[in-house]
């Protein structure tokens, strides 16, 4: 049983090479949330991973067999419609909901200050995921911030996800995401570097592009609840 935690994609060079960073900052706190998401699994095989390009992370989750991939979370900046990773300036090899969320990312960021917002080649859909080497009750957890935003045109990424994998059998897997901003003090000010944790705040849970439950629960929402809630 195979657990995905896929953290940064926050571009840590600027243009002329020189270090961002703000972008190293941003990293380190998608790393130290991953490391206690993970702590939190009791049983599987951990793969803690750095994220480059949407490519390389799909390439990785659909090399996997069939029926062994038991959770997935990915710790990176987001939107409604995207996971947002970068290695240029305003270029995103990230993973986008579909090709129309993608021309609106595309016309919301570009500016006449810093040019034409685009994704690179590297970047992929939700649909280029192979859902089928997923489990059956597979838990997904998107950390960043409005995946699962309310009241949006289209689907979200959470919902987006919570649809193609029911759609490839997986009856009981569901997904869980931000209807906000995210941030990683968990613990308020006091929040040491160790400590941070994307999971609190209020999060929606889905389940076939359908909303089971909204919650402000702190940390790590009980597989076995949630199970309970799938008709």
């Amino acid at each position: 049983m195979i657990r995905f935690l896929f953290h940064g994609g926050t571009r840590e060079k600027n243009a002329d090479g020189s270090v961002r960073n703000t972008g190293i900052a941003h990293n380190s706190a998608f790393y130290f949330a991953a490391q206690n998401v993970a702590n939190d699994y009791k049983n599987g095989e951990k793969h803690s991973i750095k994220i480059t390009t949407a490519a390389d992370m799909v390439k990785k989750i659909n090399a996997c067999k069939a029926n062994s991939v038991a959770s997935l979370d990915v710790f990176c900046h987001g939107t409604p419609y995207s996971l947002n990773f970068s290695i240029k300036e305003n270029e995103n090899c990230g993973l986008v909901t579909g090709w129309v969320a993608k021309q609106g990312l595309r016309a919301y960021y570009s500016t006449w200050d810093d040019g034409i917002y685009n994704f690179s080649s590297d970047s992929r859909y939700v649909s280029d995921i192979d859902f089928k080497v997923f489990t059956d009750d597979a838990r997904i957890q998107i950390h960043d911030c409005n995946t699962a935003r309310g009241s949006m045109p289209g689907n979200t990424l959470v919902e987006e996800f919570s649809k193609q994998i029911y759609e490839a059998g997986r009856k009981k897997a569901y997904v869980i995401g931000h209807t906000d901003k995210s941030n990683p003090n968990i613990n308020g000010p006091k929040t040491t570097i160790k400590q941070q944790d994307y999971r609190h705040g209020e999060r929606s849970i889905y389940h076939n592009g359908k909303l089971l439950k909204k919650t402000i629960q702190k940390g790590i929402i009980p597989h076995d609840e949630i199970q309970g809630l799938i008709k």
